[in-house]
């Protein structure tokens, strides 16, 4: 049986997926399965795949229908036969070291979950990384979580954890293959509450090294669509985040005993998701209309009124002004300096209400 179980849902990544594969193969640690998942890819990846079971005997192939991205996930899952599990893109790559560092950490912290941080750029991978008895490592207790999902890249993305597969099949926790957008938070909504109630002094050790790179370029793989007659439905995608919301709250109960500034960075995140989504809509102002209707922004409003803490994205929303929504989203992600700014702004009058 081998320590570990990578699973690697794939389509339409013929191009980057010989970097993907090579990195794997490279780990030093060495005592692991790669279960990769062709999802019924197109071109040439299930090609690829087959060729890489030949030559190294730790990779094994399913060929399925097409299904997306919680369907590859799952069927990877059922035929896991390591102590841990690791989920890696098909047009991703893993750092050399990544399994050799996690599972030292996790030997560190036995009650805790191992995840890593990400980069974008393989270049950060030029420079030498630490020993493990040398490692920068952040742990967040439990009361210490909220700030951490703040980041929602880090805390809801399947690709920087080290799980322990005997507990997930133990709770029957797997990927809704009914869900098109958001899967992900529906996976982490329900892994962490039993996480933490069966592990109650357990919290997230984080290994302060960009492990996993993402590929950023590829908008044709699985996690960027579900499949080649899939097209992406955003009509529900806004309010969904406020239902996502409501699960965060009841994930991290009593919600309102956290300090301020983590309740800030979590409604801003899902209003940052929910302007996203208004984004790809053709007629965005009636689901504005319709958002103000839902008791979850209501409360944000609130909050945010109470605590006099500044949100353009919310004053936007507030204006039923989709192009203000449109025109501050477009900040956010092409100066993302001036974003920060203004956003902090926004933090220091939370902790100056606070003094």
């Amino acid at each position: 049986m081998p320590e570990v179980s990578i699973i690697v849902p794939i389509y339409n990544v013929e191009a980057f997926l010989p970097q993907c594969l090579a990195s794997i193969a490279a780990q030093t640690f060495k005592d692991f399965e790669c279960i990769l998942v062709d999802d019924g890819s197109p071109d040439g990846s299930g090609a690829l795949c087959d060729e890489q079971a030949r030559q190294d005997p730790r990779f094994r192939v399913i060929h399925q229908k097409n299904g997306g991205v919680s369907s590859a996930r799952n069927s990877g899952m059922k035929l896991s036969q390591g102590h841990w599990l690791v989920f890696c893109d098909g047009d991703d790559a893993l750092h050399p070291r990544l399994l050799e560092l996690a599972l030292e950490t996790q030997k560190l912290h036995p009650q805790d979950l191992i995840a890593w941080r990400f980069t974008f750029d393989p270049a950060d991978w030029a420079v030498d990384f630490p020993g493990s008895d040398s490692l920068s490592i952040t742990c967040f207790s439990q009361s210490q979580l909220l700030r951490y999902f703040s980041d929602r890249q880090l805390f809801n993305s399947p690709s920087n954890k080290l799980y322990p597969l005997g507990f997930l099949r133990q709770e029957a926790i797997q990927f809704n293959e009914a869900l098109h957008n958001s899967e992900d938070y529906d996976f982490f909504n329900q892994f962490w509450p039993r996480f933490f109630a069966g592990n109650p002094d357990a919290g997230i050790c984080q290994i302060d090294l960009p492990l996993y790179y993402y590929n950023q370029s590829n908008t044709g793989s699985i996690t960027h669509t579900t499949g080649a007659t899939y097209q992406r439905d955003f009509s529900d995608y806004c309010r969904l985040q406020l239902r996502l919301y409501a699960e965060t709250k009841s994930v991290f109960e009593p919600f309102f005993c956290y300090p301020a500034p983590d309740i800030a960075l979590v409604m801003s995140a899902t209003l940052q998701s929910i302007a996203y989504g208004l984004c790809q809509l053709p007629q965005p102002r009636q689901e504005i209309a319709r958002l103000w209707q839902i008791p979850e922004l209501q409360e944000i409003w609130q909050w945010h009124r109470q605590q006099r803490v500044h949100n353009l994205f919310l004053t936007f929303l507030r204006l039923r002004w989709a192009g203000g929504v449109k025109w501050w989203f477009h900040i956010c992600e092409t100066r993302p300096a001036l974003y920060a700014n203004v956003y902090w702004t926004g933090y220091r009058s939370l902790r100056k209400n606070e003094s």
